[in-house]
Formats: C-alpha cells, sequence, structure tokens
C-alpha cells in the first residue's frame, strides 16, 4: 500500500465533521444528528446576585434559529446533565434550566413543527384525507398519520402501513379535524418523502423525552 492510499482514510477522517452532546459529552458526527436537539440561549438574560446575568435556553425546532447553539441527546438522561451544568460550560456564561420543563418545552415545539408542517404541505398539495389518503397509502405513501382514537374507521388499508412503519399515531380526530377546519380526521397521508422524513424527526425527538401528551 503507497503512501497516498494509507493517508485517504485519515484525512477523511480528520475532514468528518460532529457536535458533541451537551449533556454526555459524546461527539455525534453530522451524518447522525436526528437524535440531537438544539437549543439557543433565551433573548432575555435576567439578572442573579451580585448583578450577575443568568440565561434560560429555548428549543430551536426546525433546527436553523441564528446565533450559537448547543446539542442535546433527546433523552432524559442528557436533559438532566445538561442543566446541571452542560449548557453553562457550552455557552460559557450562566444558564439556568429545568430538565423537565425543557422536556416539555421540546414536545410543544415539536408538535407545532409537525402543525407547521402539514399546513404547509395541505398548501403545496401532498396530503391526502379519506378515500384518497387509503388510495394514497396503498399506492405507497411514505407516512401517515393516524388519530389515536380512529379505530375501525382507518381501515385495512393502513396495515401494510403500520407493518413498514410509514405510519404514526398522533392527536385525536377532533384534534386533528381542528387543524384542517374539517370536523373529524381520522387520518392523513403525507406524499413527500422529504416532509414526511420531518415529522418523523420531530415525534421521534419528542418521544424520546419522555413526555407523553394527547
Amino acid at each position: 500500500m503507497d503512501t497516498e492510499t494509507m493517508r485517504e482514510p485519515a484525512e477523511s477522517t480528520r475532514r468528518e465533521r460532529s457536535r458533541t452532546c451537551v449533556g454526555c459529552q459524546e461527539r455525534v458526527p453530522l451524518s447522525a444528528q436526528d437524535s440531537m436537539l438544539r437549543v439557543v440561549l433565551g433573548s432575555s438574560p435576567t439578572s442573579g446576585e451580585r448583578g450577575a446575568r443568568k440565561h434560560g435556553v429555548a428549543v430551536d425546532v426546525a433546527g436553523s434559529a441564528f446565533g450559537r447553539g448547543a446539542h442535546i441527546h433527546a433523552t432524559r438522561e442528557c436533559l438532566v446533565k445538561a442543566c446541571r451544568g452542560g449548557l453553562s460550560r457550552a455557552f460559557r456564561c450562566e444558564v439556568v434550566a429545568d430538565a423537565s420543563v425543557l422536556a416539555s418545552d421540546v414536545v410543544a415545539g415539536m408538535d407545532r413543527r409537525v402543525e407547521g408542517l402539514l399546513l404547509g404541505a395541505r398548501r403545496a398539495g401532498i396530503l391526502a384525507f379519506g378515500e384518497d389518503a387509503r388510495e394514497a397509502v396503498q399506492n405507497g405513501a411514505p407516512l401517515v398519520l393516524i388519530a389515536c382514537d380512529a379505530g375501525a374507521s382507518a381501515g385495512r388499508s393502513v396495515a401494510q402501513a403500520v407493518a413498514e412503519g410509514r405510519a404514526l399515531v398522533w392527536r385525536t380526530k377532533a384534534t386533528l379535524g381542528a387543524l384542517f377546519a374539517r370536523s373529524e380526521v381520522a387520518m392523513v397521508a403525507i406524499r413527500h418523502e422529504g416532509v414526511a422524513s420531518e415529522i418523523r424527526r420531530a415525534r421521534s425527538l419528542a418521544d424520546s423525552v419522555g413526555v407523553a401528551t394527547v
């Protein structure tokens, strides 16, 4: 093996970018970032003892907020460690955060993210409801959301989607209907892989922090 051949893997390794979880301190390659949350400093610091400035953090649900951010695995353990000092070290200032509150913020923020993605998808014409949703699922739609109280109304057409991991249970028929200005929605199919992937990621992060919501 010549010198040039030996050098290529080492250079490739050096070029691979990664981010560090401020909770457990594990370095995670950018190619495996879907399991991590991004948080940014709150916009309004408060004054503590002797005038020290204390900051809160906000969850960057889309991962694109301006400014310096910190990354945390979407687990309760890493959230706790981050709030106990990891965030302060990462931002080089005193950060006051509670893991339970941050977890609840993650769930609420990811729910808003899913809502925004669905409304944008409806405007783009890449959602299907009712019989159209069943047909889209049968034709291989990458994702179908099923209301938790859909029951028999979802029918057998989603069985294969469930088996293939293309189905998520989210909200109720009434709350899904309210989102789309309909009386009730038992299921909605997403025809676009990119949107489906973002919805899956948002729901996975919300589920991972361990806060149950309906």
